[in-house]
């Protein structure tokens, strides 16, 4: 158990990347969306995860680069939604994690929580991964990849619905 509070500042959550602070940028869908507010909202993702990952300079061997390229000029040109996206999305993930892992160097660990006169420290430990810039803007990119899948499975499933309900009528 941690004595005493513990403060964590403002610039420990811009030095450490733990996806904790990035929590909001996955967004729950609302049964009452429209399927075109779902595929707008799968699009703005897909602009913001491709913005992203330029920033973060992913391709570590040009075999890599090249296929990358191809998915994302599909993404940027609107096709989110097509079958084979998802294979894309999927292969981009395992090269994001496998980049990320390189770049973390080590791990901090941080209180969540707050003290109680009575009980003491009450909250948890976080284990928070330690990387260089380069590895902060994969987690992000990460981060955003993660929103984008989010986004578009919730278009596809209402899109699915939808023709479900179109041959019953």
């Amino acid at each position: 158990m941690i004595s005493g509070p513990v403060i964590i500042g403002p610039d420990l959550k811009s030095r450490h990347s733990a996806g904790s602070s990035k929590k909001g940028q996955i967004m729950h869908h609302q049964h009452d969306d429209t399927l075109e507010d779902l595929i707008f909202d799968a699009l703005q993702r897909a602009r913001s995860f491709v913005d992203a990952l330029k920033i973060a300079a992913l391709p570590s061997n040009s075999q890599e680069g090249a296929f990358i390229s191809r998915c994302l000029s599909q993404i940027e040109t609107g096709h989110v939604l097509d079958d084979d996206v998802e294979g894309a999305l999927e292969g981009i993930r395992r090269i994001l994690c496998r980049e990320i892992e390189k770049e973390t160097f080590d791990t901090s660990r941080v209180f969540d929580g707050y003290h109680d006169p009575e009980l003491g420290d009450v909250g948890t430990v976080l284990e928070i991964p330690v990387r260089t810039v380069r590895g902060d803007d994969l987690g992000e990119s990460l981060t955003r990849l993660d929103a984008l899948v989010s986004a578009r499975d919730a278009a596809l499933d209402r899109l699915r619905a939808e023709r479900e309900v179109r041959k019953r009528i």
